[in-house]
C-alpha cells in the first residue's frame, strides 16, 4: 500500500495530540527519567490510566520517531526525535490543548456573520498558561532573568501573568523580590494563585485580575520598578490601542522604570516555506480571532512613541520570531 505525504499529515497530527497527551498524563517524564524501556502496561496501572489508550498515545509517538517501540506495542524507550520533543512540547501543548477548541471551531468562526463586533473565541488559557511556562524555560527566561539582575530590579508586575512561574523564579533568585501577577482570563489568575501558593510565597507574591489592554492604577502598583509582560503583546494592537495601552500600563506603574516586552511577531514567511514550530500556528490562531500580528519593525515604531527609551533588542531562535524588548525611563513618582 502506498502511503502519501497526505496520509502523514494525517498520521502525524495525531502525533500533536499524542505529545500533549503524553507530558500531561506523565509518560514523556517517565521515558526522559528512565534507563531501561517503559513498560506501558505498568505505567497505566501505576497512574491509574487506561492500558489499551497509553499503548495507542506511544503509537502515535513512535510515528513520528518520538519513541521506539517493541513489536508487541508494550515497551517503549526514547527514539531519534524524542528530545527535540521534549525541548518543544510547550509548543505542542498550547497548539493542541490551548487552543484546540479554536482549530475545531475554525469553519464556524471563519464565518463573517458568525464575527460581530466583540465576538470571543474559546481558548483554554491554564493550558496556554502551562505551554508557555515550559516553552520559555530554555529561550526566553535567561535574558529575562539577566536583565532583572544587571538593573538591581527587586519588585515586578507581571502582565498576562499565566503561571505565575516567572515571579516565582524572580522569589527564588532573591529573597527581597516581591511581585503582583496581573491576568484577565480567570483561568490563569487561578493557575497563578495556586503556583504562588504550593511554592509558599503567597506572603511576597500576589494575584490580582486586571486587563493589560486597559490598566488601571492601584495603591499597590506604587512599589513597582518594573513591569513585564510575556507572549501577550499582541493583544495590545492594532497601533493606536497599543499605544493607549503602553500609556496606560506607564500611568498604573508610577515608579516603575523599566518595561520588559517578550512577543512573537509576525513572519512575513511566504506560504511556500516550510515554518518553523509554532510560527504558522501562532498566526493561524490569531488570525482566525481577529487579531493582528504587528511586525518587529512595527513594534519598534510605536514603542518609540510611548514615553519608553528602547534599551535593547534580543531576538530569539526559539520560539521563533520572537523578541524581547527591554524600555526604561525616568522615574516618575516617589
Amino acid at each position: 500500500m502506498t502511503v502519501s505525504v497526505i496520509d502523514d499529515v494525517f498520521n502525524h497530527t495525531l502525533s500533536a495530540y499524542a505529545i500533549s497527551a503524553a507530558w500531561e498524563t506523565g509518560l514523556l517524564g517517565r521515558l526522559d527519567g528512565s534507563e531501561a524501556p517503559v513498560d506501558l502496561r505498568e505505567f497505566a496501572r501505576e497512574q491509574d490510566l487506561d492500558a489499551p489508550s497509553v499503548e495507542a498515545v506511544a503509537r502515535g509517538l513512535a510515528l513520528a520517531g518520538i519513541v521506539a517501540l517493541d513489536p508487541d506495542h508494550r515497551c517503549a524507550e526514547p527514539g531519534p526525535q524524542f528530545a527535540e520533543t521534549m525541548a518543544k512540547k510547550g509548543f505542542f501543548y498550547w497548539l493542541t490543548r490551548g487552543c484546540g477548541e479554536l482549530f475545531t471551531t475554525m469553519p464556524e468562526l471563519i464565518r463573517t456573520a458568525n464575527r460581530p463586533d466583540g465576538f470571543t473565541v474559546r481558548r483554554d488559557y491554564k493550558a496556554i498558561g502551562l505551554g508557555a511556562r515550559d516553552a520559555g524555560f530554555s529561550y526566553v527566561d535567561p535574558a529575562f532573568y539577566r536583565i532583572v539582575a544587571e538593573r538591581g530590579l527587586r519588585c515586578g508586575a507581571d502582565l498576562g501573568c499565566g503561571s505565575g512561574e516567572r515571579l516565582i523564579k524572580l522569589a527564588g533568585r532573591d529573597p527581597e523580590f516581591r511581585g503582583i501577577g496581573v491576568d484577565f482570563a480567570a483561568g490563569a489568575v487561578a493557575l497563578a494563585t495556586e503556583s504562588v501558593a504550593r511554592a509558599g510565597l503567597a506572603d511576597r507574591i500576589s494575584v490580582v485580575h486586571g486587563d493589560a489592554t486597559a490598566m488601571e492604577h492601584r495603591p499597590e502598583f506604587d512599589q513597582v520598578d518594573f513591569v513585564c509582560t510575556f507572549m501577550m503583546g499582541h493583544d495590545l494592537w492594532p497601533r493606536e490601542e497599543c499605544l493607549t495601552s503602553l500609556k496606560l500600563i506607564g500611568e498604573a506603574f508610577p515608579a516603575a522604570t523599566d518595561l520588559i516586552i517578550c512577543d512573537t511577531y509576525r513572519s512575513d514567511l511566504p506560504s511556500t516555506d516550510r515554518h518553523p514550530v509554532f510560527t504558522l500556528g501562532f498566526e493561524t490562531a490569531h488570525a482566525v480571532m481577529g487579531q493582528m500580528i504587528p511586525s518587529l519593525a512595527e513594534w519598534k515604531d510605536v514603542l518609540a512613541e510611548a514615553g519608553w527609551n528602547l534599551a535593547d533588542v534580543v531576538d530569539f531562535d526559539l520560539p521563533p520570531y520572537t523578541a524581547l524588548m527591554h524600555l526604561t525611563r525616568e522615574r516618575t513618582h516617589g
